[in-house]
């Protein structure tokens, strides 16, 4: 709230900054938040158990439901990070990897 008392967009909170849309039943819903400050970086961290990237919009998702039977499926960075092969076995590295490392 400003000094007003009047309520402001600048920090949106995730319920408000939800948007959706309904059609042929099926409800679609995108989330758009700031980059992630770093202690809830820190947090994923800690449950992912690998760093996630320097900048992640981590409040972000994007996800699709059938209202009528109740499927849903969501896109989240966490989720999606949470999926990488943790341990290096099978990583993918691209030309430039080796000089990237160096500088971390």
């Amino acid at each position: 709230m400003d000094h007003n008392g009047t309520t402001t967009d600048a920090f949106p909170t995730p319920d408000r900054a939800t948007k959706g849309v309904t059609v042929r039943g099926y409800k679609i819903e995108s989330r758009k938040l700031p980059i992630l400050k770093s202690a809830p970086i820190e947090e994923m961290t800690s449950k992912l158990g690998i760093a996630p990237p320097e900048m992640i919009f981590g409040d972000n998702l994007m996800s699709v439901e059938h209202i009528q039977s109740g499927w849903k499926i969501s896109f989240n960075a966490f989720d999606a990070l949470d999926r990488v092969d943790k341990t290096g076995a099978s990583m993918l590295k691209v030309a430039h990897s080796r000089e990237w490392q160096k500088s971390r």
